[in-house]
């Protein structure tokens, strides 16, 4: 009897002390892409602390942003949510400085800033296979559901027609559907930025600009560029690129 009381209270303090599983923004993300997370540490050594930092690694190692373990790094700090939620906004590729190659999988374990009490560890996490091929219009992340924040972008080298190749972007417009194809609301035209020499890029949520129906869901949306080029008379142009559809991984 004492066997198995002591069972039942080992077993009972395990799942006290079990953290909820950590929820990522975008939910599948490769190596390159800007990923946060968010955790809760309700029912861990760390409930209820006023700081907590991060201790992570990958399959490329530690990460450099650790410090010492009796000495956190402040690049390790983690920002706080409300209650026990923090939250961790990284890029694989740059906090560890290694190709996305190197980078299959990461875990975490959140500490105080002197190590004196940390919680189990949170593993492992697959970095989504980056498959890149480039092309005029693609979106980031490449893989993506209508809450994510998304960014489409265009580069006018790979333009296929000549005002393509020559125009300057000014605004994207973006059309979103429905799971039975049906257009949602109407579309939104947002301005663009240049992101690197001829790309640029224009980034939304489409869940806080699209509301579907009653009883309906997001499924997917177009996109396209809207720019000048300089005309015959050297007078600005307007024209448009081509349109390119995306349809989200998880519909919600």
């Amino acid at each position: 009897m004492k066997k198995i009381l002591f069972t039942c209270l080992i077993m009972g303090l395990a799942f006290i002390t079990k953290a909820q599983n950590p929820t990522f923004s975008p939910a599948i993300f490769s190596a390159e892409d800007e990923v946060t997370f968010i955790v809760d540490v309700s029912g861990t050594p760390l409930a209820d602390q006023p700081e907590a930092y991060l201790w992570m690694w990958s399959s490329a190692g530690d990460s450099p942003a650790n410090g010492d373990w009796g000495n956190s790094s402040e690049a390790a700090k983690l920002t706080h949510v409300s209650g026990n939620k923090w939250s961790y906004t990284f890029t694989a590729t740059i906090l560890w400085g290694r190709p996305p190659s190197d980078l299959t999988s990461f875990g975490f374990l959140v500490k105080t800033k002197s190590g004196s009490a940390k919680t189990g560890d949170y593993n492992p996490f697959a970095f989504d296979p980056l498959i890149f091929v480039p092309t005029m219009l693609r979106v980031f992340p490449t893989k993506a559901g209508s809450t994510d924040i998304i960014t489409v972008n265009f580069d006018r080298t790979l333009g296929a027609t000549v005002d393509e190749q020559r125009m300057t972007p000014v605004t994207a417009t973006i059309t979103a559907f429905d799971e039975t194809d049906a257009q949602v609301g109407t579309p939104i035209t947002i301005p663009v930025r240049v992101l690197q020499t001829n790309i640029w890029a224009a980034t939304f949520n489409p869940k806080s600009r699209f509301t579907p129906g009653a009883g309906h869901i997001l499924k997917k949306f177009t996109y396209k560029f809207n720019g000048t080029v300089l005309g015959t008379s050297g007078a600005p142009v307007n024209v448009s690129s081509s349109e390119a559809s995306y349809e989200f991984v998880n519909l919600n």
